[in-house]
């Protein structure tokens, strides 16, 4: 099943630790977007298969 969701990490300025923030989370993501940025991290809209 395919699931969508918001999750916080650690600001990064490169898509490769964007990804692998989210591969340390378990998520292996099918597509992603920054939703948010503040000075504590990044918002990301994350789609994976579950």
């Amino acid at each position: 099943m395919i699931t969508s969701e918001f999750v916080k990490i650690k600001y990064v300025k490169d898509n490769t630790l964007v990804e692998k923030e989210l591969q340390n989370l378990g998520i292996d993501p099918l597509r992603w977007s920054v939703a948010k940025v503040s000075e504590d991290g990044l918002l990301i809209s994350v789609s994976y298969i579950k």
